[in-house]
Protein backbone atom coordinates (compact mmCIF):
# COMPACT_ATOMS: atom_id res chain seq x y z
CA UNK A 1 0.00 0.00 0.00
CA UNK A 2 0.91 3.33 -0.52
CA UNK A 3 2.36 5.80 1.76
CA UNK A 4 -0.28 7.98 3.16
CA UNK A 5 0.13 11.33 5.25
CA UNK A 6 -1.95 11.69 8.61
CA UNK A 7 -5.18 10.90 9.67
CA UNK A 8 -6.37 8.32 6.98
CA UNK A 9 -10.35 7.85 5.71
CA UNK A 10 -10.83 4.76 3.96
CA UNK A 11 -14.25 5.02 2.59
CA UNK A 12 -13.78 2.62 -0.35
CA UNK A 13 -17.14 1.24 -1.47
CA UNK A 14 -18.85 3.98 -0.15
CA UNK A 15 -21.16 6.37 -2.20
CA UNK A 16 -21.57 10.03 -1.61
CA UNK A 17 -22.87 11.68 0.65
CA UNK A 18 -20.69 9.26 3.38
CA UNK A 19 -17.14 10.00 2.33
CA UNK A 20 -17.91 13.91 2.52
CA UNK A 21 -20.22 13.58 5.73
CA UNK A 22 -16.88 11.16 7.12
CA UNK A 23 -14.19 13.99 5.97
CA UNK A 24 -15.91 16.56 7.68
CA UNK A 25 -16.41 14.60 11.39
CA UNK A 26 -12.69 13.96 10.85
CA UNK A 27 -11.83 17.60 9.97
CA UNK A 28 -13.89 19.40 12.46
CA UNK A 29 -12.60 16.99 15.50
CA UNK A 30 -9.42 17.60 14.11
CA UNK A 31 -8.51 20.59 12.41
CA UNK A 32 -5.13 21.35 12.64
CA UNK A 33 -4.14 17.54 10.77
CA UNK A 34 -3.05 16.19 7.41
CA UNK A 35 -5.93 14.13 6.20
CA UNK A 36 -6.13 11.51 4.05
CA UNK A 37 -9.56 10.69 2.34
CA UNK A 38 -9.73 7.28 0.16
CA UNK A 39 -12.69 6.91 -2.11
CA UNK A 40 -12.89 4.42 -5.29
CA UNK A 41 -15.22 6.71 -7.25
CA UNK A 42 -14.70 10.21 -9.33
CA UNK A 43 -18.21 11.52 -7.48
CA UNK A 44 -16.87 10.84 -4.59
CA UNK A 45 -13.22 12.32 -5.76
CA UNK A 46 -15.06 15.56 -6.72
CA UNK A 47 -16.95 16.18 -3.79
CA UNK A 48 -14.53 15.48 -1.22
CA UNK A 49 -12.35 18.07 -3.11
CA UNK A 50 -14.72 20.63 -3.12
CA UNK A 51 -15.23 19.95 0.41
CA UNK A 52 -11.69 20.29 1.43
CA UNK A 53 -11.30 23.61 -0.98
CA UNK A 54 -14.25 25.12 0.78
CA UNK A 55 -13.13 24.72 3.96
CA UNK A 56 -9.54 26.23 3.42
CA UNK A 57 -7.43 23.12 2.93
CA UNK A 58 -4.66 22.54 0.36
CA UNK A 59 -5.91 19.27 -1.31
CA UNK A 60 -3.76 17.13 -3.47
CA UNK A 61 -5.20 13.98 -5.80
CA UNK A 62 -3.08 10.82 -6.27
CA UNK A 63 -4.50 8.26 -8.44
CA UNK A 64 -3.37 4.42 -7.76
CA UNK A 65 -5.45 2.18 -9.84
CA UNK A 66 -9.04 2.59 -9.13
CA UNK A 67 -8.41 4.33 -5.96
CA UNK A 68 -7.60 8.06 -5.16
CA UNK A 69 -6.11 9.73 -2.41
CA UNK A 70 -6.90 12.74 -1.06
CA UNK A 71 -4.94 14.41 1.02
CA UNK A 72 -5.72 17.77 2.58
CA UNK A 73 -3.26 20.12 4.58
CA UNK A 74 -4.98 22.90 6.72
CA UNK A 75 -4.78 26.39 6.05
CA UNK A 76 -2.80 25.95 2.62
CA UNK A 77 -4.95 27.79 0.42
CA UNK A 78 -7.61 30.67 1.69
CA UNK A 79 -11.28 30.06 1.77
CA UNK A 80 -12.53 30.96 -1.70
CA UNK A 81 -16.13 31.88 -3.66
CA UNK A 82 -16.89 28.67 -3.85
CA UNK A 83 -20.77 28.06 -2.41
CA UNK A 84 -20.73 25.14 0.05
CA UNK A 85 -24.36 24.53 -0.52
CA UNK A 86 -23.06 23.29 -4.03
CA UNK A 87 -21.78 19.75 -2.19
CA UNK A 88 -24.13 16.70 -2.18
CA UNK A 89 -24.28 17.64 1.32
CA UNK A 90 -24.42 20.79 2.69
CA UNK A 91 -22.55 22.12 12.97
CA UNK A 92 -25.40 23.13 14.00
CA UNK A 93 -26.14 26.74 13.52
CA UNK A 94 -29.76 27.77 12.37
CA UNK A 95 -30.74 29.63 9.42
CA UNK A 96 -33.57 31.40 8.94
CA UNK A 97 -34.84 29.11 6.02
CA UNK A 98 -38.22 27.75 6.43
CA UNK A 99 -39.01 24.26 4.65
CA UNK A 100 -41.80 22.79 4.02
CA UNK A 101 -42.25 19.33 3.17
CA UNK A 102 -45.30 18.12 1.02
CA UNK A 103 -44.87 14.55 0.36
CA UNK A 104 -42.69 11.38 1.79
CA UNK A 105 -40.28 11.36 -1.29
CA UNK A 106 -37.94 13.51 -2.96
CA UNK A 107 -38.37 14.39 -6.44
CA UNK A 108 -40.69 13.57 -8.85
CA UNK A 109 -40.53 9.94 -10.90
CA UNK A 110 -39.53 7.32 -9.64
CA UNK A 111 -41.18 7.15 -5.79
CA UNK A 112 -39.08 3.94 -5.02
CA UNK A 113 -35.99 6.21 -6.21
CA UNK A 114 -37.71 9.16 -4.32
CA UNK A 115 -38.14 7.63 -1.04
CA UNK A 116 -34.65 6.48 -1.15
CA UNK A 117 -32.91 9.87 -1.90
CA UNK A 118 -35.16 11.28 1.19
CA UNK A 119 -32.89 8.67 3.50
CA UNK A 120 -29.84 10.68 1.61
CA UNK A 121 -31.14 13.89 2.33
CA UNK A 122 -32.07 13.63 5.83
CA UNK A 123 -28.32 12.27 6.71
CA UNK A 124 -26.83 15.50 5.02
CA UNK A 125 -29.63 17.77 6.71
CA UNK A 126 -28.54 16.36 10.21
CA UNK A 127 -24.77 16.84 8.97
CA UNK A 128 -25.16 20.65 7.69
CA UNK A 129 -23.43 23.41 8.76
CA UNK A 130 -26.45 25.42 8.79
CA UNK A 131 -29.83 23.84 9.68
CA UNK A 132 -33.07 25.61 8.66
CA UNK A 133 -35.52 26.93 11.29
CA UNK A 134 -38.87 24.94 11.04
CA UNK A 135 -39.68 22.11 9.00
CA UNK A 136 -43.08 21.85 8.21
CA UNK A 137 -45.17 18.20 7.08
CA UNK A 138 -48.00 18.32 5.15
CA UNK A 139 -49.79 15.99 3.02
CA UNK A 140 -48.07 12.47 2.69
CA UNK A 141 -45.25 14.15 3.99
CA UNK A 142 -46.14 13.00 7.82
CA UNK A 143 -46.06 10.07 7.52
CA UNK A 144 -42.22 10.47 7.81
CA UNK A 145 -42.64 12.08 11.41
CA UNK A 146 -44.34 9.07 13.01
CA UNK A 147 -42.94 6.24 15.46
CA UNK A 148 -42.37 3.62 12.65
CA UNK A 149 -40.36 5.93 9.91
CA UNK A 150 -37.12 5.13 9.04
CA UNK A 151 -36.29 8.85 8.92
CA UNK A 152 -37.17 9.47 12.62
CA UNK A 153 -33.78 9.03 14.30
CA UNK A 154 -32.74 12.21 11.92
CA UNK A 155 -35.08 13.95 12.46
CA UNK A 156 -35.32 13.96 16.73
CA UNK A 157 -31.18 14.39 15.67
CA UNK A 158 -32.71 17.93 13.89
CA UNK A 159 -34.92 18.97 16.74
CA UNK A 160 -32.31 18.23 19.16
CA UNK A 161 -30.47 20.62 17.28
CA UNK A 162 -32.90 23.46 17.50
CA UNK A 163 -35.13 23.28 14.32
CA UNK A 164 -38.55 23.45 15.29
CA UNK A 165 -40.85 20.18 13.71
CA UNK A 166 -43.92 20.27 13.07
CA UNK A 167 -47.02 18.12 11.33
CA UNK A 168 -50.36 19.17 9.69
CA UNK A 169 -52.80 18.07 11.98
CA UNK A 170 -55.40 17.40 8.87
CA UNK A 171 -52.80 15.35 7.03
CA UNK A 172 -52.17 13.19 10.50
CA UNK A 173 -56.13 12.60 10.90
CA UNK A 174 -56.02 11.68 7.23
CA UNK A 175 -53.35 9.06 7.07
CA UNK A 176 -55.19 8.03 10.64
CA UNK A 177 -51.89 8.49 12.29
CA UNK A 178 -52.40 11.17 14.48
CA UNK A 179 -51.54 9.16 17.55
CA UNK A 180 -48.15 7.95 16.02
CA UNK A 181 -46.06 11.12 15.97
CA UNK A 182 -43.16 10.50 17.03
CA UNK A 183 -41.08 13.89 16.67
CA UNK A 184 -41.83 17.27 16.77
CA UNK A 185 -45.51 19.13 17.31
CA UNK A 186 -48.96 19.00 15.61
CA UNK A 187 -50.13 22.05 14.23
CA UNK A 188 -52.84 23.47 11.71
CA UNK A 189 -52.99 24.59 7.86
CA UNK A 190 -53.12 28.22 9.01
CA UNK A 191 -50.34 28.67 11.62
CA UNK A 192 -48.12 26.63 8.76
CA UNK A 193 -49.75 29.60 6.02
CA UNK A 194 -48.90 32.33 8.44
CA UNK A 195 -45.22 31.11 8.91
CA UNK A 196 -44.19 30.47 5.64
CA UNK A 197 -45.71 33.84 4.24
CA UNK A 198 -42.44 36.10 3.65
CA UNK A 199 -40.25 33.36 4.95
CA UNK A 200 -36.99 32.27 2.86
CA UNK A 201 -39.22 29.05 1.85
CA UNK A 202 -37.73 25.63 0.38
CA UNK A 203 -40.58 23.45 -0.78
CA UNK A 204 -39.80 19.62 -1.19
Amino acid sequence: MRDTKGIIIDVRGSLCPKPVIETKKVTDTNPSEVVTTIVDNEVSRDNVEKFGKSRGYGVTIEQEGKDFYLTMVPNQVSVDAFDAENLQIPGANIGNRVMLMTKDYLGEGSEELGRNLMKTFWTCMVEADIKPSKIYFINSAVNMVINDSVHLDNLKQLADAGVEIAACGICLDYYNVKDQVGVGSITNLYAITDSIVGENLVKL
